[in-house]
């Protein structure tokens, strides 16, 4: 078996209150492709109600997602402290996670990485803008050719079609009638 777990900050199952999804591959009709791949998502934006719950009454994994969501907050230090106390696997990645921050390299590292992430996600949004306003300078153009392919029909002159719709003489004459 093969389980592909994701950590989100985000909200994927807008619908559905569970902050744990679990999913198959599924064919569009239905059919399950194989059942030996788990794709799991833990909704971390989901685990405000989780958060108000004793500690003593939190499963294992309620507690490991409280830790990945809350580590950084100082508004929940107490709530950690206390599951803390209760698994010390938790304990251990805090060492961790203290050392690494303490540690200028890993810090370095990470920043690089966080750094690398941000351009990717700036160069994906940039790209989608470049789509967007190539494709409406295309439609645009479109239009002009149009309103010039009219103008043609009716008879206007090159020079007065040039003049309304900013195109050149040469790209008149190669609208064909």
């Amino acid at each position: 078996r093969t389980y592909q777990v994701t950590f989100c900050t985000y909200t994927v199952f807008a619908n559905r209150v569970p902050f744990l999804n679990t999913a198959t591959l599924r064919c569009e009709d239905g059919f399950q492709l194989s059942d030996a791949i788990n794709l799991i998502f833990i909704e971390l934006s989901k685990l405000k109600e989780v958060l108000k719950k004793p500690v003593s009454d939190m499963t294992s994994l309620e507690m490991w997602a409280l830790f990945f969501r809350y580590v950084d907050n100082p508004e929940c230090r107490g709530k950690l402290n206390d599951i803390l106390s209760v698994k010390e696997a938790m304990g251990t990645a805090t060492k961790l996670l203290t050392s690494i921050s303490q540690d200028e390299r890993e810090r370095a590292i990470y920043r690089s990485r966080r750094m690398y992430q941000t351009d990717m996600e700036s160069n994906l949004r940039t790209a989608e803008l470049r789509g967007e306003l190539r494709g409406k300078l295309q439609g645009e153009l479109q239009g002009v050719i149009k309103v010039a392919t009219n103008m043609k029909l009716k008879g206007k002159s090159i020079e007065e079609i040039s003049d309304l719709t900013g195109l050149s003489t040469s790209e008149i004459n190669d609208i064909e009638i």
